[in-house]
């Protein structure tokens, strides 16, 4: 907890580890009751019988079996008095002061005892700082639980911290696999494995603009920013979809080259991929400029949104024609004859 203060990225630190309840230890001495011929399962019952009871018996009553338990008793008087008013019997059936065979310390113990997975526990809660990042958070204090922490000792994440770093992680499997599905869908869309590789390339350039977006806004990577740029896998395809497929249409039409089609068709898909991109930021817009509550989920989603959109529609303009280029020249090429010419 000191070493989490003192990194300045958390506060109202507080842990359930709590110290202060008094507890007194009754510790046998083996060497005295050895010599005295008192076994330890003799003196740890009359101990157990002055606090808690002994059960030594049953009794049936009216269908009903009742416990018969013997206990010293109810006092106020102090418990080490009780048990120096103590004897128990050794094996030749003397009384012997149950004072002169153990040692009473006492020593501050745990109001509550708490539990995780079977183990013994503590928690440390904190809240982040503002401005700072629960993952920048989460990393420095497993770093200083390596450091301070003996061998024997482990951190793991509970509450909000499990939930944040098991919730990242699944948003990135949903990312990679909506990558793979929206490639087997544009591949049967298209009949090519080639143009849906030449759609996808607007992909790379909307996550590295939504993280540069993030980064200028001093925004950290989170789950509601994971979001936005799973968001971005939908839109920022479109793009590329109606550049890609006019351009396939006008090589279908008539017998213009791959350059001759891309020069023909960028021009015309400019209009409508601008109108697309500017509704999809002034959209994004009021959310990235929200405030009040739960304006901190809806900022990094509309910042993520707005930047991958922004970098995707400029560079796309670009590097998909560019790239549609290259890889017409691995496209299979299909000889269509015309039956009724052949006859």
């Amino acid at each position: 907890m000191d070493g989490l203060d003192h990194t300045g990225l958390v506060t109202d630190l507080d842990t359930n580890y709590s110290l202060g309840q008094p507890e007194l230890h009754v510790v046998p001495d083996r060497k005295k009751a050895t010599e005295r011929g008192v076994s330890i399962a003799s003196i740890a019952q009359s101990i157990e019988a002055m606090i808690g009871g002994v059960l030594v018996g049953t009794y049936e009553k009216g269908g009903h079996r009742y416990d018969i338990r013997l206990k010293l008793e109810e006092s106020r008087a102090d418990p080490r008095s009780k048990v120096k008013s103590l004897f128990v019997r050794n094996n030749r059936g003397e009384l012997i002061p149950l004072s002169d065979l153990v040692t009473m310390e006492e020593k501050e113990s745990m109001v509550s005892i708490w539990r995780s997975n079977r183990e013994r526990s503590i928690t440390i809660y904190a809240n982040v700082k503002a401005g700072e990042s629960q993952q920048k958070a989460l990393l420095a204090a497993q770093d200083l639980a390596k450091k301070i922490l003996p061998p024997a000792y482990h951190v793991a994440l509970t509450g909000s911290s499990q939930t944040f770093a098991e919730s990242l992680q699944s948003l990135v499997w949903v990312l990679l696999l909506g990558i793979i599905v929206a490639y087997m869908v544009l591949a049967s869309q298209f009949n090519s494995f080639i143009d849906p590789l030449s759609v996808l390339m607007a992909l790379p350039f909307s996550i590295s603009g939504a993280l540069v977006a993030l980064y200028l806004t001093h925004r950290s990577i989170n789950i509601y920013s994971v979001i936005g740029l799973i968001l971005l896998m939908g839109i920022v395809k479109k793009n590329s979809i109606l550049l890609v497929d006019f351009t396939n249409q006008v090589r279908e039409k008539g017998e213009a080259s791959v350059r001759q089609a891309l020069l023909t068709a960028c021009p015309i898909r400019l209009r409508p991929i601008l109108m697309t991109s500017v509704a999809t930021i002034a959209g994004a817009v009021p959310s990235a400029l929200a405030i009040g509550p739960g304006a901190e989920s809806r900022i990094p989603m509309a910042i993520a949104v707005i930047g991958g959109v922004i970098f995707s529609t400029l560079l796309t303009l670009y590097v998909v024609p560019c790239f549609y280029s290259v890889m017409s020249r691995f496209e299979r090429k299909k000889e269509r004859k015309d039956p009724s010419l052949q006859q």
